[in-house]
């Protein structure tokens, strides 16, 4: 699986389901017209990569646990035309508020692109896709020119990676581009340039830990995608058990806007350097030595300490072992962060204190982006990283154990993974602080309108939700959520766009490359079948 590369298509429909297609095939149509209008020629490729939802674990890849994320139909794509005459790359964006970029790339050694993480402007993450693939793979000859037209349905800011989606679809719209440069010609596998997106985005002045990359770019059609990233990147494909009626996951935007890159300092940022913090100073506490780098997250803390202590899991599945072990770091923090002098928060200087180090020695090592904060939240952060683990674990455990059932249950099934879902919004909203007065009172009449769990989704603080609900009730369902919700808070907002801002998803493919020859049903299905499994 790591060694396949994105897949080379030549029909769409495997992208989308059955009800989608139709209106696909017409977007795809108008940005290859538009394309041809703007530049005079047709694209060689359109590159493609989707949005994600996460279904639980929220703001635990970058303390190194695992996360189960779903691909969503909602995607960005980039029409690409190779220009050998001249050097220059040209962008431009299918709508028409977003202005269009044009540059010519400097040499490797003067930093390719200059991108200033400051100017909050869309065109941004196409410079950090385009400038990591360079550094990455050390591309020293000059590129060739590019025509762009950039087209993305994923709500931007609504916490379903619409920037990752982008800088992913560069990385990819790039490397096909620019083959002729790569060594040997070789286009490096998914897997690699899934890595290539994760580094790329930083760029920007972000601090992410990969979920969102990994999952654009390795999603598997039908399945939730179980990412780890300690001590390897690694995928598992997490189908869902066949029920009557089957289950279904329903988007739902608050329409508060949530720009990672405008409000890191004080909220994404943040979180991460709390955890880094924490990890440190419970590593100390435990007695388990830091690397000389410093870096040392809270998924090398729990591996550490129970490596120490000798943890037997003789007779356990792995799942039931980490859940355990997952209780039991839980504990260790309540001991280590739940005193009176820690649980409510600490001053940077205290927290510089607690870690064995100077403020200065701190900020080299932990502190890579700007962020600004009064006191910092060791308890809370720690405590829920690992609560959330555990739940990412049994949700997982849950569909795995029903998979070889014979007719599940299906209210059996989806109150449990709900109550996961239900407990991970708690969680988020009193130990992350990364909910808002939207997320909580949609997630509250999700409920009532019949979800069996609904939580945020996409490190929160307004964007998205995301809740469980059969399919049969899906109409009846989003139905409500547009009377209750959005004739309420968004009253002029109809139609189209109504429906862009509460929709059901299945799950999609990860990123793919479209090449223009439509195939039969049946070639289409064998050709595709080798990547991503049945479709």
């Amino acid at each position: 699986m790591a060694s396949s590369t994105i897949p080379l298509i030549e029909d769409i429909s495997i992208l989308y389901s059955q009800h989608k297609i139709a209106s696909a095939r017409v977007r795809w149509t108008n940005l290859s017209a538009r394309f041809k209008d703007l530049y005079g020629r047709a694209p060689d490729f359109i590159a493609r990569s989707p949005g994600r939802v996460n279904l639980i674990g929220e703001h635990i890849d970058y303390a190194g646990f695992g996360v189960l994320p779903m691909a969503i139909e909602d995607d960005c794509l980039i029409a690409v035309a190779v220009d050998e005459t001249q050097p220059t790359i040209k962008l431009a964006n299918i709508n028409p508020s977003y202005p269009p970029l044009e540059f010519i790339p400097k040499s490797r050694q003067e930093g390719i692109v200059t991108i200033n993480p400051e100017a909050h402007v869309w065109s941004n993450y196409f410079l950090a896709g385009f400038r990591g693939l360079f550094d990455e793979l050390r591309i020293d000859q000059k590129p060739k020119g590019m025509l762009c037209l950039m087209s993305g349905t994923v709500p931007p800011g609504a916490g379903l990676s619409s920037s990752s989606a982008f800088v992913c679809c560069t990385v990819n719209a790039t490397v096909m581009a620019q083959k002729s440069l790569l060594p040997n010609q070789q286009i490096p596998s998914a897997h690699e340039l899934a890595i290539i997106s994760i580094r790329a985005e930083r760029h920007v002045g972000t601090m992410g830990g990969g979920m969102d990359q990994t999952c654009s770019i390795l999603s598997k059609p039908k399945a939730a995608l179980f990412i780890e990233f300690h001590p390897v990147l690694k995928v598992t494909p997490v189908y869902f058990p066949v029920t009557k009626p089957p289950i279904a996951f329903v988007i739902a935007n608050t329409l508060v806007t949530s720009d990672k890159a405008v409000t890191a300092p004080v909220r994404y940022n943040l979180r991460v350097v709390e955890a880094r913090g924490a990890a440190r100073i419970l590593a100390l506490t435990l007695g388990i030595p830091i690397p000389e780098s410093g870096k040392f997250h809270l998924k090398q803390v729990l591996d550490a300490h129970f490596e120490k202590v000798g943890y037997d899991a003789a007779g356990k599945t792995e799942a039931e072992a980490d859940i355990e072990k997952l209780t039991i770091m839980t504990d260790i923090v309540e001991r280590t962060f739940g005193t009176k002098e820690i649980k409510d928060g600490v001053s940077f200087a205290k927290m510089c204190e607690l870690s064995g180090l100077s403020e200065d020695a701190f900020k080299r090592l932990y502190i890579q982006q700007p962020i600004r904060a009064e006191t910092f939240q060791l308890y809370r952060r720690a405590k829920h990283i690992y609560s959330e683990e555990k739940r990412v674990v049994q949700f997982r455990n849950t569909c795995e154990k029903f998979m070889g059932q014979q007719d599940v249950l299906a209210g059996t099934l989806f109150s449990q993974l709900g109550a996961l879902m239900n407990a991970s919004q708690e969680s988020c909203h009193t130990l992350y602080d990364c909910s808002c007065d939207e997320l909580e009172e949609l997630t509250a009449l999700a409920r009532r309108a019949g979800a069996y769990g609904s939580r945020l989704t996409g490190a929160g603080w307004g964007g998205a939700t995301v809740s469980l609900v059969a399919e049969d009730k899906v109409p009846e369902f989003i139905a409500c959520l547009k009377k209750e919700f959005y004739a309420k808070h968004h009253p002029d907002l109809m139609g189209d766009e109504l429906d862009c801002a509460v929709f059901a998803s299945a799950p999609s493919s990860g990123a793919a490359t479209f090449s223009g020859t439509l195939l039969r049903e049946k070639e289409k299905r064998e050709k595709y079948t080798e990547y991503w499994g049945p479709l």
